[in-house]
């Protein structure tokens, strides 16, 4: 009897053991890469530790990528399905790739302007050096439309854009001199100014429209996989609305302050607060055409070819629609904000 009884649960171990196995592959296996590491990050890095792919039947893979270009090359040969990046990607629409826009967390130009000590005024930036992440990256958009809001064209001005890396090295070449301005995120322009650097602008007080932190995929795996496309959507929205709940603020924290491997408490808390001040994430990430006409207009001076792309025909607002018509946006906020 205790032979059979032995038997017994380790079949029963063995098949849930299987069950859990089939489930897993059950799970369509997506790809989702970044390029932008800073706060506004944050519901996609709370959507993977929170389990909210998982619950909407996504096996999800988070991956960072050094510089837009990058990721959309992963996105153009297939490897990499979601991508989490800015709107320089029409640059490669106007190429012929098939990328379309399907949702907009963050729609306004948010950093900071930082110089170092000596530059007092705008003009003054004139034949200095402007460090950025990369070329036709997010971060470069935002610093060009910028630096435009403030009378500047870094061409007629001679102000040399270098690509330096991520807010972290480019706050500690602006420290060490190698440049002598750039754009930085929240925390990262905090951290910055506490080390004797200069705030010349807050962008965020301008109300500069781009579409950042945009989630793009190819039309192609959007035809053929709507309901993917559509769950991971769900995930990243219940993420959006757990990051603006107060009450989740310790996990919010935790996620980002390990993701951008931060360990001071004060920065990581100005941070947070700036992306709930600062119109860092939009309620409802519904993709913003004006923030990309901005954009376009922006980038078509170096590829015309920009110029000629149909905004209307990239931008599908369907699943944002739905999910917004349907309730199920407010329903999330309602969900974290009684917990």
């Amino acid at each position: 009897m205790l032979k059979i009884s032995a038997t017994l649960v380790c079949l029963g171990f063995s098949l849930i053991g299987w069950m859990d196995v089939r489930a897993a592959a059950a799970r369509p296996k997506v790809v989702i890469a970044h390029a932008a590491m800073n706060f506004r990050v944050a519901p996609l890095w709370i959507a993977q530790d929170q389990g909210f792919f998982t619950k909407y039947g996504i096996d999800s893979e988070i991956i960072y990528m050094r510089g837009g270009p990058i990721l959309l090359s992963g996105m153009l040969s297939g490897d990499i399905q979601i991508g989490w990046t800015a709107s320089g990607i029409i640059a490669p629409i106007a190429e012929g790739a098939d990328f379309v826009f399907v949702a907009g967390f963050n729609n306004r130009v948010t950093d900071e302007l930082i110089v170092r000590p000596g530059i007092k005024r705008p003009e003054d930036l004139r034949g200095k050096r402007f460090g950025v992440q990369s070329i036709g990256g997010g971060g470069w958009m935002g610093a060009m439309l910028g630096l435009e809001s403030l009378g500047l064209e870094p061409k007629r001005d001679d102000i040399r854009v270098l690509v330096i890396g991520d807010n972290t090295v480019r706050g500690q070449a602006l420290e060490g001199g190698s440049i002598d301005a750039t754009s930085l995120d929240g925390v990262f322009s905090r951290k910055a100014k506490a080390k004797g650097m200069i705030a010349l602008a807050d962008f965020s007080q301008a109300n500069i429209p781009i579409m950042n932190h945009l989630v793009a995929v190819k039309r192609s795996y959007l035809q053929r996989q709507p309901e993917i496309v559509e769950n991971v959507l769900r995930a990243l929205v219940e993420g959006l609305a757990f990051t603006w709940s107060p009450k989740s603020k310790n996990a919010v924290l935790k996620s980002v302050m390990r993701r951008l491997r931060i360990t001071e408490m004060n920065f990581a808390e100005d941070g947070y607060q700036d992306l709930l001040t600062r119109g860092g994430l939009e309620k409802k990430p519904h993709p913003s055409l004006e923030g990309v006409r901005n954009v376009q207009r922006l980038m078509q001076i170096s590829n015309p070819r920009v110029g000629e792309v149909k905004l209307e025909e990239i931008t599908d607002r369907s699943i944002m629609r739905k999910l917004d018509d349907s309730g199920f946006i407010d329903r999330m906020y309602g969900v974290y904000s009684a917990k």
